[in-house]
């Protein structure tokens, strides 16, 4: 019997932080197998791990290459506890890719996603103090989620990247991302590259609601990435739906939730992220 193929690297966050991006441009390379879904969330337990290994292994189509998935869930530790664990158990030697962002601009970001995507209402009375904004402070508190790894794996098994990094300058981080996982330098083509979020606004929020679901996403599963692609720019026709401004005062209560992570993060790291905000 042929064992499942499985990830040489995963990236494991954080959402909104260029994550598509990166899968994006990784699937590009000659050598490298991208998973067929961009988020298999195979290892959160409450989402695809019980399909089990021979689900996750068909993923990938290619045994001669060096295979990888990105799926931002596997750092959200408050909702999905246990993946770390779950990883080294079935890929001990995979290496890790850990891209960050400004943890303010980044959960500010989420939260605008979420409105649009509709999972969210844009009422923030007691916002603070719900559900929602503790499971989008979680993907900000970067140190936590990197503890929760460097548990399993050696630290010099993850890479940590920075987004403004991608944005200023996404061959150098391509360049970083090929030597960590071992395969030869690719020279990216950014021809054509898309605001997928701009997209997405227009797309009617029923439609994203249904995507989103098991059966949307087992759905999805049956056609390829460009076909996907197309379908979903078919479907933005709609008028591009606008979160409301995230406040000055809630700005700043997620500043100070998330300012003593951040120093964490920078000892951790020994890394600066000095245009950050906290």
């Amino acid at each position: 019997m042929t064992a499942p193929l499985l990830p040489h690297f995963i990236i494991i966050g954080a959402m909104k932080s260029g994550t598509t991006t990166l899968y994006r441009n990784l699937g590009l390379h000659p050598d490298i197998d991208m998973s067929r879904d961009k988020e298999t969330d195979f290892f959160v337990a409450e989402k695809n791990w019980p399909r089990g290994v021979d689900w996750y292994g068909a993923q990938f189509s290619r045994a001669d290459a060096v295979r990888g998935e990105a799926s931002p869930n596997y750092t959200k530790a408050r909702d999905f506890p246990g993946v770390p664990a779950r990883m080294a158990q079935l890929c001990p030697d995979a290496k890790l890719i850990y891209i960050l962002r400004d943890p303010v601009a980044r959960a500010e970001s989420q939260f605008s996603h979420s409105v649009v995507m509709g999972s969210l209402s844009p009422d923030l009375d007691r916002f603070e103090d719900s559900h929602e904004y503790a499971h989008i402070l979680d993907g900000s508190l970067y140190a936590q989620q990197l503890e929760r790894y460097l548990e399993h794996y050696p630290q010099d098994a993850i890479l940590i990247l920075d987004f403004d990094d991608l944005v200023r300058d996404p061959q150098s981080v391509m360049d970083q991302i090929t030597d960590h996982i071992g395969v030869a330098r690719h020279t990216l083509d950014q021809h054509g590259a898309k605001n997928a979020s701009a997209e997405i606004s227009r797309v009617p929020a029923p439609i994203l609601r249904f995507a989103q679901s098991p059966m949307g996403r087992r759905l999805a599963g049956l056609v390829s990435r460009d076909l996907r692609d197309r379908i979903r720019g078919a479907l933005a026709r709609g008028a591009s739906r606008k979160p409301p401004a995230f406040p000055d005062a809630l700005r700043a209560r997620v500043t100070e939730d998330v300012r003593n992570d951040a120093a964490h993060l920078r000892k951790l790291t020994g890394k600066s992220f000095s245009h950050w905000s906290v």
